[in-house]
């Protein structure tokens, strides 16, 4: 079984002309251009961004990684929150309730 970085590598030293396979979605291809290592059958750079974001071990935990502008918005909604929450007891609370007022 050939990996996925092998198939990258295939693609990646393949002649223009030659006849290769998308490691992505293993799509057969002509190769027009010396960089090209990807098909262009899917939209956009969909396969080469499939294939990096699978064969870079950081970037298969993308849910952790937060860009910097998402990181301000973030900081920004809390402050805006902290400022305009008004503190009041939660109705079930045991306070709330009424509960334990000696």
């Amino acid at each position: 079984m050939v990996k996925l970085k092998d198939k990258y590598e295939i693609s990646k030293s393949s002649k223009v002309g030659d006849t290769c396979t998308c490691p992505s979605c293993g799509t057969t291809f002509v190769k027009d251009n010396y960089q090209q290592a990807f098909c262009k059958t899917r939209r956009k750079t969909r396969c080469k961004d499939k294939y990096w974001n699978t064969a870079t071990p950081n970037k298969r935990n993308n849910v952790t990684r937060i860009s910097p502008a998402s990181k301000e918005w973030i900081s920004r909604q809390q402050t805006i929150r902290e400022e305009n929450w008004e503190y009041e007891e939660h109705p079930f609370s045991s306070a709330g309730l009424g509960q334990w007022d000696d």
